[in-house]
């Protein structure tokens, strides 16, 4: 009779073990930045469709009033946390982004809201947690309620509004065109009315003369911004409102109710708004910034600037959406924010 023998099977010895788990460490490192940009992609594409739906209701409005929304509206008379705070164009606009109910509850005779120190906002509690999800770049890791730049106000009722991510372009400074009646020094900064989103005026297509396609109507503004604290400069989630998304301008003279009025350094500011004065992505505005900690940081100046690498989306005023590298020509980007400059634009 012939008998067999079985033979041990042989396991992995330490080297052939340490040889497999080196091989699937390789293909994580190279997996895992795959990964990682094609979720920025996702990121990205969903911000770009958050401006399309933003400049499709912007032409939605102008098809039913003849013209876009105000910029930013004037506050109603207050000083501090008296200010009954009237709206910016994110506001006008809810109704085209299937924001219809919201809308329909806002008081806008009395104020939107008006943020007081005991962490309450009186008037329009339906603006309390909203967040709605158009005005949030998926890519900025900042929360849209709890994260923001209180700074010197230390109002806790801040946190009960969205902080948007999306800014209109009121202008640009220096005007392109060398106009010297266009943008006014106040406090913060300087403010602008060539854009097409301005304060306390509304504009329609036949003032962008420059071309639809050549101007810019609304662009990230998503808080990658650093202020100085500590003599560091920090980031922060600074992003252009120091009241939350939705309240319009602010202006400390009765009788100045538009940019071109302005005759004084006086203290006019808008939520929502901003002119083009920085690259995009530029790391801080530096004398712009009024102290550590100030509510009023970037009040007209903001940054456009972004979480995506390399890159900010704009929404043109055809409603067209453009990523915008930040290496793009500053005398280009400018022009972009001028609706009415009468300069060509080159390629971008």
């Amino acid at each position: 009779m012939k008998v067999t023998t079985r033979q041990a099977s042989r396991g992995f010895t330490l080297v052939e073990l340490l040889v497999v788990i080196a091989i699937i460490g390789i293909l994580i490192a190279l997996l895992l930045p795959a990964v990682q940009a094609a979720r920025e992609a996702a990121r990205r594409s969903q911000c770009v469709n958050n401006l399309k739906q933003m400049g499709l209701a912007l032409h939605n409005y102008h098809d039913v009033y003849q013209t876009f929304p105000i910029g930013a509206a004037l506050a109603r008379r207050g000083t501090g946390f008296s200010i009954r705070w009237a709206v910016n164009w994110k506001t006008s606009i809810l109704p085209f982004i299937e924001q219809r109910t919201v809308f329909d509850q806002l008081d806008f005779v009395n104020g939107l809201f008006c943020p007081w120190p005991d962490g309450r906002i009186t008037g329009n509690p339906v603006l309390e947690r909203l967040v709605v999800p158009v005005y949030k770049c998926p890519s900025s890791p900042w929360h849209p309620l709890t994260d923001n730049d209180r700074g010197a106000w230390a109002n806790p009722a801040m946190e009960l509004v969205q902080k948007h991510e999306y800014v209109g372009i009121s202008g640009a400074f220096p005007d392109p065109a060398g106009r010297t009646d266009q943008c006014r020094q106040v406090l913060y900064g300087q403010i602008c009315r060539t854009g097409p989103l301005v304060v306390n005026e509304a504009k329609p297509f036949s003032k962008i003369i420059d071309g639809t396609s050549n101007t810019m109507l609304v662009a990230e503004q998503s808080g990658q911004v650093r202020v100085p604290e500590g003599g560091v400069l920090r980031p922060r989630p600074v992003r252009c409102q120091w009241v939350g998304g939705w309240a319009g301008a602010y202006s400390a003279s009765p009788t100045v109710t538009r940019v071109d009025q302005i005759t004084s350094v006086i203290n006019f500011y808008a939520i929502g708004l901003t002119n083009v004065k920085f690259p995009p992505n530029y790391p801080t505005a530096g004398d712009d910034i009024q102290n550590e900690g100030s509510g009023f940081t970037y009040g007209t100046n903001t940054i456009i600037n972004s979480f995506h690498p390399g890159i900010v989306n704009v929404c043109l005023a055809d409603g067209s959406v453009r990523s915008i590298s930040d290496t793009i020509d500053m005398e280009t980007f400018r022009r972009l924010g001028a609706a009415d400059d009468g300069l060509p634009v080159s390629s971008f």
